[in-house]
């Protein structure tokens, strides 16, 4: 995957006009290519050293542009080789043409991550680093910010590495047990090894819970709008984005298919669905496709908004109550809309969260976004100092670590032979390497950093 001879180069910044751009290159041949086409203003011969110098790129006594040269010399750069960074004007024609003349010395076109690959491979970071790098960049509000930064101080890291070393200790301790079987000497304490193993148990089921703490802020919070069809669905999703972005009308299964979009709240991320209405008596073909996606959205969910326009307690409930034994653990709030038209607030027997709303006048609308923002607040809370995961690659490790420690603490107590007890702490132990990547393979990192944008 990686040519370590190759000198790499790529545009960092996005694609477009503005008023600068950054090229960035790294390689053992940074630093000779730069000196072949960069002229420095203080007439310096060589760049050779960690600096920042003005000049001029030139082709064949030709004058590119006018541009600023930041030097890294290895090992102190991002990518833990010589690292030249040129700040040019951003025209799409210099940007082009330094790229070029660039590549015509030597140098060839980046891959998508391959300077933060490069950055891995030399040992300046850690896998999990390197994705919270890509978290970063992608970050959209404040809380996928503090958790991508949190990951690439190495939060997540010291953590895991913690973990493996007191893995490794049990690994240790087994190893000896083996050696001296046959002298009929026994290291091994299980009391001991029991509550070494729980507190390792305990602290990756932390991690693995944080999970859907994680995801919901860095991914958003899922808010799907249900509801029988013409219950004004679509212009209560309308009302919340304050934009007309579903076609509102008075024929029945009008939204065929379901729309997304995304709404920030107090540095909280939202998604919300606009699906298609329920009408389990449809013939249409199309119109069963669009409910079929509705109900995946709903297992999908964190937060359900059931809409009704009538008063009608019996149908109400019974369709409560035929949601509820579909997803049992789904929280639900009860729209009554059209209030503008009933004039009349219900109770519902067991039934708490019901808000009497107009999505067409937004009547409601304030106090059902605020009490969305209470629960995301409920499913989101952290303890200070508290330590979350985001990734679905980790929190698959974190899951398969934990099965073959708990087969390790079940065959402890069966006094299997320590042989077998070995075998799973090794892949617990390969399991939680994989995060950080000191267990590792090609395929693996193709799929991470093929997720980067080049130039990164």
């Amino acid at each position: 995957m990686l040519k370590e001879k190759d000198t790499i180069v790529a545009i960092a910044t996005p694609s477009g006009y503005g008023a600068i751009a950054v090229i960035r290159m790294s390689g053992k041949n940074s630093l000779k290519i730069i000196n072949n086409i960069f002229v420095s203003i203080s007439l310096k011969n060589k760049l050779s050293e960690n600096s920042l110098n003005l000049g001029f790129i030139k082709i064949k006594k030709k004058i590119i542009d006018k541009v600023l040269i930041l030097v890294f010399k290895k090992p102190k750069s991002y990518t833990g080789e010589d690292v030249v960074e040129i700040s040019c004007h951003g025209s799409m024609y210099i940007q082009k043409k330094i790229l070029s003349i660039i590549i015509d010395q030597g140098a060839r076109l980046a891959n998508p991550g391959e300077f933060t690959l490069r950055a891995f491979i030399n040992g300046k970071i850690d896998l999990c680093q390197a994705e919270s790098i890509l978290d970063l960049v992608n970050s959209e509000t404040l809380f996928s910010h503090e958790l991508a930064i949190n990951q690439m101080r190495g939060n997540i890291s010291n953590i895991i590495k913690n973990l493996r070393k007191k893995i490794i200790d049990l690994l240790s301790l087994i190893e000896l047990e083996l050696d001296f079987s046959e002298e009929n000497l026994f290291v091994l304490n299980k009391r001991e090894l029991q509550k070494i193993l729980d507190n390792i148990i305990k602290k990756i089921n932390d991690l693995i819970k944080s999970f859907k703490i994680g995801n919901a802020l860095k991914n958003g919070i899922l808010v799907s709008i249900i509801g029988c069809t013409n219950v004004g669905k679509s212009t209560l999703f309308n009302k919340i984005l304050k934009d007309e972005r579903s076609i509102v009308s008075n024929i029945a299964g009008t939204t065929r298919n379901y729309i997304e979009e995304n709404l920030i709240i107090n540095g909280i991320k939202f998604r919300f669905i606009d699906t298609a209405g329920i009408n389990n008596k449809t013939k249409d073909y199309i119109e069963k496709l669009g409910i079929k996606k509705t109900y995946k959205n709903i297992k999908k969910s964190d937060l359900i908004l059931y809409v009704f326009d009538c008063l009608n307690e019996e149908i109400i409930i019974k369709n409560l109550k035929s949601l509820q034994e579909k997803y049992p653990k789904k929280k639900i709030f009860i729209l009554i809309n059209k209030y503008d038209l009933i004039k009349k607030k219900i109770n519902l027997r067991n039934y708490k969260d019901i808000f009497h709303i107009s999505a067409k006048y937004g009547y409601g609308i304030k106090n059902l976004l605020d009490e969305i923002t209470f629960f995301s607040k409920k499913i989101t809370s952290l303890k200070e100092n508290s330590i979350i995961i985001t990734q679905t690659r980790h929190y698959e490790n974190l899951k398969k670590a934990i099965f073959y420690l708990y087969k390790v603490k079940e065959d402890l107590e069966k006094s299997i032979s320590p042989e077998f007890l070995y075998i799973s702490l090794q892949t617990a132990l390969e399991c939680l390497g994989q995060i950080i990547g000191e267990v590792t393979n090609e395929d693996i990192l193709s799929n991470i950093f093929s997720k980067f944008c080049i130039g990164k």
